[in-house]
């Protein structure tokens, strides 16, 4: 009972930072905050345009293919579903905003750049080993630097277009954590180690 009554209060926080995004987000749109588009160096416009061109739709899917073949070797068949869950999510979440938010300023919108990113670094985070989950949280999180700069050099944006494309990510990111929660290789390990607080997320070594 105890074990069970642990999963359903994380399962309730995670819900709550979901919606708790999606309500910032219909806030940002409401409002429309004047904000001007962030800049830097033009310098460093070829650089960003090359990394910029490497985040297209093949790229995306053979990473999401490539989390989804170590779910498997892992087996960790709930994994699967919360990579799909995750990344068709929220790439899904930020053609709908930028479709539903069309009258907003542009530098407010979203990237999809940034977006399809942050969902496979969320991804990655949740089907990850234990003891690589540290250099793939360190290396994850300067891919998210480096792409969302690229991204303000490319595209018209700004910190608040950067922060919803974090925020849409995300809220898919807790939705697909509940998901992982109920892993019952997750379920497996917490019995065995209860006193490890983040071991809801532990999987096979």
């Amino acid at each position: 009972m105890t074990e069970s009554n642990s999963t359903l209060r994380r399962s309730v926080h995670r819900l709550a930072v979901s919606a708790a995004g999606v309500v910032l987000l219909c806030a940002l749109y409401l409002v429309k905050p004047a904000s001007t588009a962030l800049s830097f160096p033009e310098p460093l416009r070829s650089i960003a345009d090359q990394v910029i061109s490497v985040v297209d739709v093949n790229s995306v899917l053979v990473a999401t293919v490539v989390l989804a073949v170590v779910a498997t070797v892992r087996k960790l068949s709930y994994g699967i579903g919360a990579i799909l869950l995750l990344c068709l999510g929220a790439n899904l979440t930020c053609a709908a905003v930028r479709a539903w938010a069309s009258d907003a300023p542009t530098v407010l919108l979203p990237s999809g750049h940034v977006v399809a990113v942050a969902a496979l670094y969320g991804s990655a985070i949740l089907v990850s080993a234990p003891r690589f989950r540290p250099v793939v949280a360190g290396l994850g999180f300067a891919l998210i630097l480096g792409v969302a700069g690229a991204a303000a050099l490319v595209e018209p944006i700004s910190v608040y277009g950067l922060v919803a494309s974090l925020v849409v990510a995300s809220i898919w990111w807790a939705l697909a954590s509940i998901l992982m929660l109920y892993s019952p290789v997750a379920a497996e390990r917490e019995a065995l180690r209860p006193d490890t607080a983040a071991i809801v997320f532990s999987r096979h070594r």
